[in-house]
C-alpha cells in the first residue's frame, strides 16, 4: 500500500484514539495545549488577528480551537477524512479541508479544484505555520520541498512551528496506540540537521529548538524535536519564495 494511503487509512480508524472524546486537553495533548498557548501569546505581540495554516490539523483541538477562540482566522488541512470531520464540528469557527497536503499545497489535488483554490496560499499568505506530528508521516523527499512552500506562505518576521524527527528512519506499526493489528501507521524522518538546514535555505532563523519526549511511546523512543522558527525579511533572507 502506498505510504501516504497507510496513514490516511491510519486516522481514519485511530482519530479516537489519538485524541480520545473529552480530553482534549488532558494527558493526550500536553505538547500540543502548551505549544497552542505559546504560539496565541507570540501572536498577540504582531496581531489581533492572524491568520494561520495548520498542517496535519487532526480533529482541530486543541491547537485549531484555541488559536480560533483567541480570535484568529485558522485554516486546517488533514489528508484523514475522519479527523476533518471532527475538526469541522469541533473548530466551527475555522476552515478543515481533507487533502494531501503536498498536492494540495501544489494545487494539483482533488481537494484544491473542488475548493476553488490553485494554491493553500500566496507570498506571505500567513502570519504562522503549524505542522505539528505531519512532517514525519510524510516521504523524505517530499518534506523539503514543503518547508521550502511554508518560507514562501509565511509573511516576514512570521513564525512556523513545527515537530520533527531526531535521526532518520523508516517505521510502521500496527495496532499503534492499541488499535486492532489490523490498523497500520507510517513514518519516515531525515536528520535533525537536515531539517534545520531545509529551514535556513526557505529563509527561516530558529528561535527554539529542543528535544521533545513522545508521550505515547517507550523510553527507548528518541522522540522529537521541536523547532519554532521565524521568517526572515525577504530581502534579508536572500531565498527565493520556494
Amino acid at each position: 500500500m502506498d505510504p501516504k494511503e497507510i496513514v490516511r487509512t491510519g486516522y481514519d480508524a485511530l482519530s479516537f484514539y489519538y485524541r480520545p472524546e473529552g480530553d482534549y486537553d488532558g494527558v493526550h495533548a500536553p505538547h500540543h495545549k502548551v505549544w497552542a498557548t505559546q504560539l496565541i501569546s507570540l501572536l498577540s505581540f504582531s496581531s489581533s488577528s492572524a491568520r494561520v495554516l495548520d498542517l496535519g490539523c487532526g480533529c482541530g483541538v486543541p491547537v485549531a480551537r484555541d488559536l480560533a477562540r483567541a480570535g484568529h482566522t485558522v485554516v486546517g488541512v488533514d489528508i484523514s477524512a475522519v479527523q476533518i470531520a471532527r475538526a469541522r464540528e469541533l473548530v466551527p469557527g475555522g476552515t478543515f479541508i481533507q487533502a494531501d497536503i503536498t498536492a494540495f499545497a501544489r494545487g494539483d489535488s482533488e481537494s484544491s479544484s473542488h475548493h476553488g483554490n490553485t494554491d493553500m496560499g500566496g507570498e506571505g499568505e500567513y502570519d504562522a505555520v503549524v505542522a505539528l506530528y505531519v512532517l514525519i508521516h510524510l516521504p523524505v523527499a517530499e518534506q523539503e520541498q514543503l518547508i521550502a512552500r511554508m518560507g514562501r506562505w509565511v509573511k516576514d518576521d512570521g513564525l512556523c512551528m513545527l515537530t520533527v524527527g531526531i535521526s532518520a528512519q523508516t517505521f510502521e506499526r500496527t495496532g499503534w496506540l492499541g488499535s486492532g493489528e489490523e490498523v497500520r501507521m507510517w513514518w519516515q524522518q531525515a536528520g535533525v540537521g537536515e531539517y534545520r538546514a531545509w529551514l535556513g535555505a526557505a529563509g527561516f532563523e530558529i528561535v527554539e529548538d529542543k528535544v521533545v519526549k513522545d508521550l505515547r511511546a517507550g523510553e527507548e523512543f528518541e522522540g522529537h524535536q521541536f523547532l519554532l522558527v521565524r521568517r526572515l525579511p525577504r530581502a534579508r533572507a536572500g531565498v527565493g519564495a520556494g
